[in-house]
């Protein structure tokens, strides 16, 4: 038991390092992270009001449960939050999640997804359907890189294939989550009605659930079992890496416009993606 009363719990590294942020960083990143996610709510009820789009108005609730998960996050991948986290919204293993965690969350997951589901409505292309997947991979590096350069959050060693000391694993899990989020969009929409609308939260905080149940289990084998040498940590990241390929690939096998494998909804969609869909069905 280390003296701030958080043990390891199995992690080679303590979880609370006592390092500290300046506070004036993180007064920046909750205004700018509040920032964010009032404009989404402006442009969540632009959407459904003037366009009856209430998809991303009723996805916004999703971010709340990634949220509440990231203090099991951290201690996997040995994420380690400032001590003096500003406004801590609750304690997780001895550290605070503080509340700029919680506005960034409400305000990059349903967002990104939903942006990715207006892609597929409209169809998109095998070409399309990678450069969006790439798109939201560098849109997390953008956003969470400058972030560990100011000491918010701290990723532990041992960690492989970093920039900056950012380990670059999460970029494809989070990009690959993200993507899949739009994916079940894509497919639950049309049937989520009425008093179900609000269920649409539940498909971004699933992908996400599944991404980091799934794409980072080589990752956390290779930070958490003792005695791995370096050269296994390395195959175990290129692992996690191959699996958020073949679900891509998967993903846009049954959605991407130029697929032979590509799935037929049972149901119609909007008038205006309806036609879309079938000017793909006749240039095929």
């Amino acid at each position: 038991m280390n003296p701030s009363g958080c043990g390891n719990f199995g992690n080679l590294f303590p979880l609370q390092v006592h390092q500290l942020a300046p506070p004036q960083i993180q007064r920046w990143q909750l205004f700018w992270t509040l920032g964010m996610l009032a404009v989404l709510i402006g442009y969540s009820l632009y959407r459904a009001l003037g366009r009856r789009d209430t998809v991303i108005l009723a996805a916004l609730g999703a971010g709340f449960f990634a949220f509440f998960n990231e203090g099991n996050l951290e201690v996997l991948v040995h994420v380690t939050q400032s001590a003096n986290g500003m406004f801590p919204v609750y304690y997780a293993y001895g550290m605070p999640i503080p509340a700029f965690e919680l506005t960034g969350y409400l305000a990059v997951f349903p967002f990104v997804s939903y942006i990715a589901y207006r892609y597929l409505i409209k169809g998109i292309s095998t070409r399309g359907f990678f450069f969006l997947w790439i798109g939201i991979c560098l849109s997390d590096l953008l956003m969470e890189l400058p972030a560990t350069q100011q000491g918010l959050y701290v990723y532990q060693p041992p960690q492989v294939f970093t920039l900056l000391n950012f380990p670059l694993y999460n970029i494809w899990v989070n990009g690959t989550s993200w993507l899949l989020g739009g994916v079940l969009m894509y497919f639950f929409e049309p049937v989520l009605k009425g008093w179900k609308r609000p269920l649409i939260s539940f498909l971004p905080a699933i992908s996400m659930s599944w991404g980091w149940g799934f794409l980072d289990v080589p990752i956390v084998c290779a930070l958490n079992i003792a005695g791995m040498p370096v050269w296994g940590k390395w195959l175990l990241t290129a692992t996690s890496f191959a699996f958020s390929i073949l679900l891509v690939c998967a993903m846009n096998s049954i959605i991407a416009a130029d697929s032979k494998l590509r799935w037929k909804l049972p149901y119609p969609l909007l008038a205006a993606e309806s036609s879309v869909a079938s000017a793909h069905a006749v240039v095929r």
